[in-house]
């Protein structure tokens, strides 16, 4: 693992924890989606974890957008990607702001209660109903989320409780896959852009 992934698990630990408890929802699933969803390339074009540009610019790590229902600031973002060159996003205070709104954004969502998500026992059952919830139009997004949560250990985060002073996790070791699991969230990125398009508009 590199320590840039290293340590943006260390430093979103326990934001992720805090963010679903009481939901149902597993801190290593939120975290693997974390990693896919706030990836993208920086301001000299380089990609990287937690680079995309709605973070940089909103905290807003998911990618969620700014509709009439949305009360908080907003901010306009180029999206030719997207089908229309600018689009409105959630603007968040803090990065744990932003998992919570994620959170609270899948619990008001009827198809995702309909298909089990906040019901799943294990995260392997979890990642399963979110990828029949329609979440993303990747077949095989479940099996990324998973290959995520295996490649990073994140199942290290389940079970644990939030502290004020942050989460201490055993050190991570890196395993060959890495490498391609980083390179499967690049590719995943405007896949789950389209769906969350689809989703809120």
């Amino acid at each position: 693992m590199s320590k840039e992934t290293e340590y943006f698990i260390s430093k979103n630990a326990n934001d992720v924890i805090k963010s679903v408890q009481g939901s149902g929802f597993f801190p290593s699933l939120k975290m693997a989606q974390m990693i896919i969803e706030s990836s993208g390339k920086d301001e000299h074009g380089k990609f990287g974890i937690g680079k995309g540009m709605a973070v940089r610019k909103a905290n807003n790590y998911f990618g969620i957008k700014a509709d009439k229902r949305w009360k908080g600031k907003r901010i306009a973002l180029n999206t030719p990607k997207d089908g229309k060159p600018v689009s409105f996003f959630r603007v968040y205070p803090t990065a744990l702001d932003s998992l919570k709104d994620h959170t609270l954004f899948l619990q008001q969502n009827a198809r995702y209660k309909n298909h089990g998500v906040f019901a799943a026992k294990t995260p392997q059952a979890q990642a399963e109903a979110l990828q029949k919830a329609g979440y993303s139009e990747s077949p095989t997004y479940g099996k990324a989320l998973m290959a995520i949560v295996k490649a990073y250990h994140l199942e290290q985060l389940d079970g644990k409780k939030s502290s004020a002073t942050g989460t201490s996790l055993t050190p991570y070791i890196a395993i060959g896959t890495t490498a391609l699991v980083v390179f499967g969230a690049y590719c995943y990125r405007d896949e789950l852009k389209r769906s969350y398009q689809k989703l809120i508009t």
